[in-house]
């Protein structure tokens, strides 16, 4: 079984590298070695890449826990079903969400998401706009709505 290794990487790395790994591997089964964190509950990349698999469980045939195997919480086998969205989806995504409740202001949102930096943020929200999944709201000041 083919495998890739977290380790030593920021968990916006982890993410990215797992999502590159998983989808150039179309149809393969691997072992996701994470970690279980020095707090021995679960450690960051654990935490997010867990999360990060719940919420995307349709592109998964199937997903293994270590600590159901072997007790060994340090690691996910995913099975592939169907390709994981990149990042920028993963991003307008997150805008939506984060816009559908209350409109928001162009900077609220660059400030909310600022780790996937400024320029791709207002790229995104202009996709976004032209795509009809976010309204402008004209005012005195500008926000947009999903």
């Amino acid at each position: 079984m083919i495998e890739i290794d977290l380790h030593e990487m920021t968990v916006a790395e982890a993410m990215e590298s797992f999502i590159l790994f998983y989808n150039s591997n179309k149809g393969q089964s691997f072992k996701v070695i994470h970690g279980y964190g020095s707090t021995g509950v679960g450690g960051r990349i654990r935490s997010s890449l867990r999360s990060f698999i719940e919420n995307n469980k349709n592109c998964f045939s199937r997903i293994e826990y270590g600590e159901s195997i072997d007790c060994n919480r340090g690691y996910t086998i995913v099975h592939y079903r169907s390709a994981l969205p990149e990042k920028d989806d993963q991003l307008k995504d997150k805008i939506i969400t984060y816009c559908t409740i209350n409109p928001k202001t162009k900077e609220k949102i660059a400030g909310e998401f600022r780790n996937f930096g400024t320029g791709t943020v207002t790229q995104a929200i202009k996709e976004l706009v032209s795509q009809g999944r976010l309204t402008e709201i004209k005012g005195k000041v500008k926000k947009f709505k999903a």
